[in-house]
């Protein structure tokens, strides 16, 4: 997951934006899954450390899912996201 973060998601994006595309992304080139535990786990991190744990976060992480379901590539993703308002 971390490898497809690293190698595919633009830098310096807005934070929601980002959670949708990685989300997205994740759900691509790994599984749905773990997508969702990536989304789930990064809130549960910033809930038990200094983060900023936001309910938005995750919304913006399922949409992502969402359009990688609906989509047949990156830039669908990225599509979907902008017209989701992310």
């Amino acid at each position: 997951m971390e490898a497809v973060l690293q190698e595919k998601l633009p830098q310096n994006l807005p934070d929601k934006r980002a959670h949708c595309l990685a989300g997205g992304l994740i759900a691509r080139y790994c599984s749905i899954t773990e997508a969702y535990l990536a989304g789930a786990g990064k809130e549960v991190r910033d809930l038990l450390s200094q983060g900023d744990a936001e309910w938005r976060d995750w919304q913006a992480d399922r949409t992502g899912i969402a359009c990688a379901r609906e989509t047949q590539d990156d830039a669908g993703v990225a599509t979907c996201c902008s017209a989701r308002g992310y």
